[in-house]
């Protein structure tokens, strides 16, 4: 005879270790749900724009897919529409001025790709067929080795990197396809035609739908630099003239405002360059229509950031266990 709540049969136990479980995986869940839900409240608050962006993306998505939802257009595109999706996906950037740069390369790289391809295909084709294939293969081999070391030099890998990448992968693509496929030039036109289409709904939406200048972010970012050395020089000269146990502000120096200052500007220079190439591909878009000053932007970025540097040394000397003492008073 058994008692009750007793021997193998009793599944309290374990009852209760699944229900501590749940309960467990319950608020874990809750948790991760809430963690999650503040870090999209607070990425779109930190800035606006951010929504806008994602919203054009989406239409501009919707607009291109119309090309495989419509039958009528589907049928004269066919396949070839995926390129325009591409295009949009790769080449629509949250700065118009990014677009611009990617998307003129992402043209531009095209345009000449299938210029090339058509040429080599018209010289190539009349000829027999082992000729053929020697000719294109010594033009992929010439043409990929001169493009990829072009992609050396500062200025095209500063500028038209991207263009240069997309140029070799269309130049591959239509002149091998073309040895074996006979319509490939008709392809080619196709895909370049679906390329221009959403590289142009790409400029649309950047240049016109509530548009992002890469001049105004650079211009934003240098203003808060100034405020940002600014208040560490302030707060520099306000802890020497403190009574302030110098071991208390090393133990909080990830979290000291004079450190967050200075390290914001010293940080700044690869994203500054960026901000200042895709200002450059920008139209005129001021009051004014005066062209953005980006070149001066970015020498002012640099002598922000050699005062930086002095801002460091200053604070260094702060955080010293040295200081200088008051003389004493002479006696008379």
């Amino acid at each position: 005879m058994r008692i009750a709540g007793e021997g193998p049969y009793d599944w309290t136990p374990k009852i209760d270790s699944m229900k501590k479980r749940s309960t467990a995986l319950v608020q874990k869940m809750k948790t991760l749900a809430k963690s999650t839900w503040t870090t999209i409240c607070r990425v779109g608050q930190e800035d606006p724009r951010r929504v806008f962006h994602s919203l054009k993306v989406g239409f501009s998505l919707t607009l291109v897919s119309l090309f495989y939802l419509l039958e009528p257009l589907f049928k004269d595109i066919g396949q070839n529409a995926i390129w325009a999706v591409m295009t949009v996906v790769v080449v629509l950037e949250f700065t118009a001025g990014a677009t611009l740069c990617k998307g003129l390369n992402r043209g531009i790289g095209t345009l000449l790709a299938g210029s090339l391809a058509f040429l080599i295909e018209y010289i190539a084709k009349e000829s027999g067929h082992i000729f053929r294939a020697i000719f294109i293969g010594t033009a992929v081999f010439v043409i990929g080795a001169a493009a990829t070391y072009m992609r050396f030099f500062p200025y095209i890998k500063k500028n038209y990197d991207y263009g240069v990448v997309i140029f070799l992968l269309t130049f591959n693509l239509i002149t091998v396809s073309s040895y074996r496929i006979h319509n490939v030039l008709k392809i080619a036109h196709d895909r370049f035609y679906m390329i221009a289409i959403g590289c142009g709904i790409c400029l649309l939406m950047s240049l016109i739908v509530f548009p992002n200048w890469s001049g105004q972010d650079l211009h934003n970012s240098t203003v808060s630099k100034l405020e940002g050395l600014a208040y560490s020089i302030e707060a520099c000269v306000n802890e020497y003239f403190s009574n302030e146990d110098p071991n208390a502000s090393k133990e909080k120096s990830s979290e000291d405002p004079i450190y967050k200052g200075y390290k914001a500007v010293l940080d700044s220079k690869s994203t500054d360059e960026t901000l200042a190439m895709h200002a450059s591909w920008e139209p005129c878009h001021s009051k004014h229509c005066y062209r953005f000053p980006w070149q001066q932007y970015v020498k002012l970025g640099d002598v922000l950031r050699h005062f930086g540097y002095t801002v460091v040394a200053l604070h260094g000397c702060l955080q010293t266990e040295i200081q200088h003492q008051e003389a004493p008073p002479v006696l008379t």
